[in-house]
């Protein structure tokens, strides 16, 4: 057992990433798959469940094998999946039944910003499992200190998809009490996992948050810090600088934390030391945060009067210049490389859902995509329930012995667990606040 650890230890361990280039010609694949669905939509029977089935086929299942069995042909896959996308744009009409989306000058919905958080939300959940398993490149997992990796700045992204549908990208008031509500949901569910991993022996990797911190955590507080500095500021950009500066220039070049974060194999002594990296990396994840409400505020408003070439142009040229400039990401640190290779991307993304919207809009096709509705709406949820299933899995197979045909088939019957459960069931933890709520009155 003892020596099983060490081996899966050591395969998550000492990991270089690849290129900023692989991981953003990933990235698009997750716009060409949502666009495809919609101009085949109408051809499928009316039926709910066939319309899951539908949409985990063409949507989820070329994201599983882009990340495991065909991620060496992901450029090539992207290019099948564009030209056969454009071709049937081109040749073909949406059906009469098909919805037409309307302009709302006082909607602060976006969809835009729906299926991409969604299909954020269903990468990570195939990336947290797929990568204990040898059939996920090891480029595309977390690097030990520098570099860049499709779970590196998915973790990023994830933290900027929460700034982007939050209360105040959407200029809606937020009670201190719902505040304090959805960030104590997110610390119980850390305190939960920190003793679930500690009762169950599971293997960890405490280089990566630190001994006692995780990714819940990290969330519950990002949000809380964000809210408290947009409330004293009162300006988005004004905290996105405060935040900046106040991580990089002065925490990790002033004070030189990020040569104590990267010296992570020092004795820790004390709560503070034993979570240097999940502590102290806090700062940049509220900046990657606020950048995430600044870019859904834009969006919001563009989207609402259907300015789409504005959301297309505006972010290209903002990708473009980002990724430009990024240049020794960490993760780790949640430097400056990683905040602009991570915002770039997230620009990049959010350029080719501008694209397809424009596309499905200007010929009258639907642009509501179900299953990443669902996903969106219940994230929390589709979050959580992926870290449990990864979990009992991780205690019950041995992932790193595992046949590739096996693991894409627990792949397989995992993300149909999570998307039918987010699809078909209502949300767990909106059904739990909802009672907290109304018990105190």
């Amino acid at each position: 057992m003892d020596d099983y650890r060490q081996r899966k230890e050591f395969f998550v361990s000492n990991l270089n990433g690849t290129t900023l280039y692989e991981t953003g010609a990933m990235m698009i694949n997750i716009c060409t798959t949502y666009f495809l669905y919609q101009i085949l939509q109408s051809s499928f029977p009316k039926s709910r469940t066939w319309n899951y089935f539908s949409e985990y086929i063409i949507i989820v299942i070329p994201l599983i094998f882009t990340t495991t069995a065909l991620s060496s042909f992901n450029h090539l896959l992207h290019f099948i999946l564009c030209g056969i996308s454009l071709l049937i744009y081109l040749i073909r009409n949406p059906s009469s039944s098909s919805e037409r989306q309307s302009s709302n000058p006082n909607s602060s919905y976006s969809r835009i910003l729906e299926v991409f958080r969604g299909q954020m939300l269903v990468v990570t959940c195939i990336c947290i499992l797929a990568v204990d398993f040898p059939i996920f490149p090891r480029r595309y997992a977390k690097t030990e200190h520098y570099g860049y990796s499709t779970m590196d700045l998915g973790v990023g992204l994830f933290a900027m998809a929460h700034g982007m549908v939050s209360s105040e990208a959407r200029d809606k008031q937020t009670k201190i009490r719902d505040l304090f509500l959805e960030n104590f949901v997110l610390l119980l569910l850390g305190i939960i996992r920190l003793l679930s991993i500690k009762y169950f022996s599971y293997v960890e990797h405490v280089s990566e948050y630190g001994v006692h911190w995780n990714f819940f955590l990290t969330l519950c507080f990002m949000k809380l810090f964000a809210s408290c500095l947009l409330f004293i500021t009162k300006n988005v950009l004004l905290s996105i600088a405060v935040s900046l500066v106040f991580h990089q220039m002065f925490l990790l070049q002033y004070l030189q934390f990020d040569t104590y974060l990267i010296n992570s194999n020092q004795t820790r002594i004390g709560f503070t030391d034993a979570n240097r990296e999940g502590i102290f990396s806090l700062s940049g994840y509220v900046c990657l945060h606020l950048i995430g409400v600044y870019m859904g505020k834009y969006v919001i408003r563009n989207e609402r009067e259907q300015r789409f070439k504005d959301i297309i142009s505006k972010f290209t040229i903002a990708s473009l210049i980002l990724c430009a400039i990024s240049y020794n990401s960490s993760r780790k640190l949640c430097n400056f490389g990683y905040i602009t290779s991570t915002a770039g991307l997230a620009c990049m993304t959010l350029a080719g859902f501008g694209v397809t919207q424009w596309l499905l809009v200007r010929k009258g096709y639907s642009t509501e995509s179900a299953l990443l509705k669902s996903v969106n709406q219940k994230g929390l949820d589709v979050f959580l329930l992926g870290n449990v299933l990864t979990g009992m899995i991780n205690l019950n197979i041995n992932t790193i012995d595992t046949p590739d045909f096996l693991a894409l088939f627990i792949l397989i019957l995992y993300t149909i667990i999570i998307t039918s459960s987010a699809y078909f069931l209502p949300s767990v933890i909106k059904l739990l606040m909802k009672y907290v709520n109304l018990s105190k009155h």
